[in-house]
């Protein structure tokens, strides 16, 4: 009975963080079966009565620690079994509907750390490490893989055997605000990860017939050519297909559109559009749009610069906030002027805002951890 409960527990964390599997939520959707079968005076769990409730205790207590004390125990239990059942059976249709085919990878949001534990990568089995913490050297691994900690923002995975032993294993990286980091893959793709931003990937793509990751924010990617399989990069908003090429890729789940940009090579955009090096495919709610752009300029981020070219106000805080983490609040009307600028991260938020107001368009001022932003023009 200790091990099934651990199962479930362990099921019950991967789902909280995000990354539950579709075998995690298939065994917690068995689980909930069994115990409407239990309601009905079926007994085809195999386990005996004590055995259910003790599960169920555990499992409440985990739920409801702070609302223990006001609710009787038992009724508590209950309680978790069907809300906890009816949770997963939502995110088992959600994640179903979004799974990526061939790898099983599964599109959730996921919840960037703070800026204070920087970048964190969660282990196959829900596990955190937090990589700020960790020494050099080797961090983990399995049969078929192994991970190292190459300096304090970079990360290596690398094949232990010709083939995978099991199904796939994904780690998920994710960044906090103000952090970047970069990754090489297994198969010896190199990935630059901004600020705020988190990265899917499976552990070993041996076996398999595409290299899929997911993205959510924003990142730089130098892809190992192997014609035999496809590099594939999926967001919320676009699938981009590749064999061996350098693009960049911005998707952020709160904002209304992605932007793929081409270096070098050639990708394939939602199996429909191909850009060529130089091109940026901007995905929207009102469609797709191909236009050409100065790609220094796009990656900029990850030379370590702001490039602020023909940029709004609005959307100058909006980067300035993921990097430095804090707020923004506007007074009056918000400035519409564009400005152009490429300024270093490595500066100081106040002398990043000093520069900005040398503009004429907006004063900035500072609330606790908010930037107040007063129109000037």
């Amino acid at each position: 009975m200790k091990d099934v409960t651990k199962e479930l527990l362990d099921i019950l964390k991967r789902i909280d963080a995000g990354i539950a599997s579709e075998e995690d939520l298939r065994r917690y959707n068995q689980w909930c079966d069994e115990q409407q079968d239990r309601e009905r005076g079926n007994s085809t769990a195999g386990w005996d009565t004590f055995q259910k409730d003790r599960l169920l205790e555990t499992i409440a207590g985990k739920t409801f620690e702070k609302k223990r004390s006001m609710i009787n125990l038992r009724t508590v239990a209950t309680l978790a079994a069907s809300l906890l059942c009816v949770i997963a059976a939502a995110l088992w249709i959600g994640q179903r509907n979004n799974t990526i085919r061939d790898n099983n990878l599964v599109m959730t949001p996921m919840k960037i750390p703070s800026a204070q534990e920087g970048t964190v990568l969660i282990m196959g089995n829900g596990d955190q490490i937090d990589l700020e913490k960790q020494k050099q050297g080797l961090i983990g691994g399995g049969k078929d893989s192994e991970i190292s900690k190459s300096n304090d923002s970079s990360l290596v995975y690398s094949n232990r055997l010709n083939t995978a032993s099991n199904g796939p294993v994904f780690n998920t990286l994710l960044t906090a605000r103000g952090h970047q980091y970069q990754l090489t893959l297994a198969d010896g793709t190199k990935v630059w990860l901004n600020a705020s931003s988190s990265l899917r990937f499976p552990v070993n793509f041996m076996g398999q017939k595409q290299r899929k990751v997911i993205l959510e924010g924003e990142a730089y990617f130098e892809v190992a050519k192997n014609p035999e399989v496809p590099f594939v990069v999926v967001t919320d908003k676009q699938e981009i297909k590749v064999l061996g090429t350098h693009f960049n890729v911005k998707s952020d789940q709160n904002a209304s559109s992605s932007a793929t940009t081409l270096l070098e090579g050639s990708v394939m955009v939602n199996n429909s559009v191909k850009l060529v090096p130089g091109e940026q495919l901007v995905a929207s709610g009102s469609g797709l749009s191909k236009r050409r752009v100065n790609v220094e300029d796009v990656i900029a981020w990850k030379n370590g610069f702001f490039n602020f070219e023909g940029k709004q106000i609005p959307e100058i805080m909006d980067e300035l906030a993921r990097w430095y983490d804090f707020e923004v609040r506007y007074v009056g009307a918000v400035p519409k002027d564009k400005v152009d600028a490429t300024i270093s991260r490595k500066k100081r938020v106040d002398e990043v805002l000093d520069l900005l107001e040398m503009t004429g368009l907006a004063k900035f001022s500072k609330s606790g951890n908010t930037i107040v932003v007063t129109q000037t023009k």
